[in-house]
């Protein structure tokens, strides 16, 4: 008996590796007409000892036409053998089991053909016939393989851990890896998602994205080699949400360099949002207070303001004003606490720093003449102008930063 056949209750032995061992030419006609493939082999053993007695049923194709085939004794040195079925092997083979008997051998049951294991080899036979490789199958169809393996899968794993864990124990499944054909890895998250977790990985890698500029294909590059990382449409949800968030707390407004008539309409109604008593009051308590950056007992507020050229992406020219609360003593040199109030791309010139910085040194003057009243208490500024030679000249209206204005 082979190593690697099944004993089933009716004592029959089934060899289920000739079952699926199949030639391409056989397999063609099998397709077609035959359920039973080339190569099939069943033995059947009955009775013990002395009187015990096996038999070797083949099944094999020749020309599209199926040889049955029944060997017999103790090395299967005989062999019935019919062009026509099973049934008629069977009656080919009953006087030479039995000489002189009357009964009647069924041929399907015989040969196996009635087995239960028979028909889920014919029935895998054929869905492995119909499944497409994985290559030929479109994104939809290998989503519904990978979901449909991950159920089967954590099934198992349910149902294993109660064999290896106590049951206090608190086994979870988080994540399921695979790969197809070498190349394409599959990674399947298990149970419910951390929706806090999940934010914060989205908004670090936006981060980073944000600070080293990484491009989306080299995104998509990463994300293929590393299956952790977020794929890049939920990396661009998360970056339009924090946009659409800090839009509503802070208010950017877009100015046309060309309709310099409309420069009020484009930064707002007259009124200004810093007269506003509930902004002030929360940019007071949020950035000053809370921050420890102002003192109760000081209420004088130390506001430089920064003016420059940089270059942002690809050499591009831009010009930026920042301010910042001197108050802060520790954190003069902390970019996180220097404020962009301005950003424009162009070279630094007099006519548009004019007219971009009108209504921003208009508010800044207020400051100064009215104070600010806040949190029930009253304000008042001391504006610190900080930038190059350069910047300074082209503010104060000049061409350069001649010996009749400037120190040598």
């Amino acid at each position: 008996m082979p190593s690697n056949a099944e004993v089933y209750p009716n004592a029959i032995v089934l060899n289920k590796k000739n079952i699926l061992e199949t030639s391409n030419e056989s397999n063609k006609f099998q397709k077609k007409t035959y359920k039973i493939p080339h190569g099939y082999v069943v033995k059947t053993t009955w009775s013990r000892a002395s009187k015990k007695q096996t038999i070797c049923r083949e099944i094999d194709y020749i020309n599209a036409v199926p040889q049955f085939h029944i060997k017999y004794d103790s090395n299967f040195q005989y062999v019935v053998s019919s062009t026509k079925s099973v049934t008629n092997a069977a009656i080919k083979y009953e006087p030479l089991l039995k000489p002189g008997t009357k009964a009647k051998i069924s041929g399907p049951i015989l040969f196996g053909l009635q087995l239960d294991s028979i028909r889920k080899a014919h029935e895998s036979r054929k869905r492995g016939n119909l499944i497409k490789p994985a290559i030929n199958c479109t994104s939809s169809i290998l989503e519904k393989r990978i979901k449909k393996l991950a159920i089967k899968i954590q099934s198992n794993f349910k149902n294993d851990i109660k064999r290896v864990y106590h049951q206090s124990d608190q086994v979870i499944l988080d994540n399921i890896k695979f790969s197809v054909n070498k190349k394409d890895c599959f990674q399947v998250s298990c149970g419910l998602e951390n929706e806090i977790n999940r934010t914060h990985q989205f908004r670090s890698v936006v981060k980073a994205d944000y600070q080293g500029q990484i491009s989306r294909e080299s995104y998509q590059e990463l994300a293929a080699v590393e299956g952790n990382l977020p794929c890049k449409n939920s990396v661009s949800n998360e970056r339009i949400a924090i946009t659409d968030n800090m839009n509503q707390l802070i208010k950017i407004s877009l100015v046309n360099m060309n309709r310099r008539d409309k420069l009020e309409e484009a930064l707002g109604s007259d009124e200004s949002e810093f007269r506003n008593p509930e902004i002030t009051r929360e940019a007071i308590d949020i950035m000053g207070i809370k921050k420890k950056v102002l003192r109760l007992s000081d209420t004088t507020i130390h506001l430089r303001v920064s003016s420059d050229e940089c270059n942002v992406e690809c050499k591009i020219k831009h010009v930026m004003i920042t301010f910042m609360i001197l108050n802060h003593k520790e954190h003069h040199h902390h970019a996180d606490y220097h404020y962009t109030t301005v950003l424009y791309p162009q070279t630094e010139k007099y006519n548009i720093l004019e007219f971009i910085l009108n209504p921003f040194f208009n508010e800044l003057q207020s400051l100064k003449e009215n104070e600010l009243e806040a949190a029930e208490i009253l304000w008042n500024f001391e504006l610190y102008f900080s930038s190059d030679w350069k910047s300074l000249a082209i503010c104060l209206g000049l061409n350069g930063p001649t010996s009749n204005y400037f120190c040598p």
